[in-house]
């Protein structure tokens, strides 16, 4: 059996998925504090024997690089990087965690058929990472969606300015990721994703990675994915 293992770490939560043929063949989420960097090896080992698999079944190891919490995305890339080099048979792809999120909204997007899906994930620091997505409604040999800007740190009370200076209007996009109560209040008629996990998440960074190579999508210069495990830092890195 031939599985696709991806890891997302750039958030509160340790998140592991196999997927086989497609589907999500098995899937773990946990709570972390500071302690990633010691749990991040025993908890990936565990996770694959009480699954009864092994890194010569993976084909494809796909990794979630980020923006979010420094000290998380550096354990991760750390150990991905160790798993690699002791796996050279793997093919590897790191993926943009915000284009891991509007993957995850891609097909919620497509039925309220919205143009643009705009992804976020909290700093931590008062604010929030956000980045545009332009849908692809039309060629698969395209990524799903393609990036509209670079990713900024916006904090709330710009928030409105933020959408004027991309063009967005309440009906043409959907919002996937952290959800302040703030915004809630503030612009109650945006097209919120509806479902509850809002966080980054291993099983969409995998399905993100499955569609890349699944059909042979030339991601270079994308913004989306790579094929190299490096860390996406929006501003000088500090310890969280």
């Amino acid at each position: 059996m031939t599985m696709i293992f991806s890891i997302e770490t750039s958030t509160s939560n340790l998140s592991l998925t196999l997927l086989s043929n497609s589907k999500v063949f098995k899937k773990l989420s946990i709570k972390i504090k500071n302690e990633l960097s010691e749990i991040l090896i025993p908890t990936i080992k565990k996770f694959m024997t009480d699954n009864s698999i092994t890194f010569q079944s993976v084909s494809l190891l796909v990794v979630g690089c980020g923006p979010g919490s420094f000290t998380s995305i550096r354990a991760l890339i750390s150990a991905a990087k160790g798993i690699y080099l002791s796996n050279k048979h793997m093919k590897i792809l790191g993926i943009n965690s915000l284009a891991g999120l509007a993957m995850s909204a891609l097909n919620e997007a497509k039925n309220i058929n919205v143009e643009y899906i705009l992804a976020s994930i909290d700093t931590k620091r008062n604010d929030q990472f956000l980045q545009l997505f332009k849908i692809n409604n039309c060629n698969k040999r395209l990524l799903p969606f393609s990036v509209i800007n670079n990713i900024e740190p916006i904090k709330m009370e710009n928030f409105s300015l933020y959408l004027k200076e991309n063009k967005l209007v309440v009906g043409n996009f959907l919002y996937v990721g952290f959800i302040s109560s703030l915004l809630k209040n503030k612009s109650p008629n945006i097209n919120f994703y509806k479902k509850s996990n809002q966080i980054p998440d291993a099983v969409w960074v995998g399905k993100l990675g499955l569609y890349i190579t699944k059909n042979s999508i030339n991601y270079k210069s994308s913004k989306i994915a790579f094929d190299e495990f490096k860390p996406i830092y929006v501003r000088s890195p500090e310890i969280n």
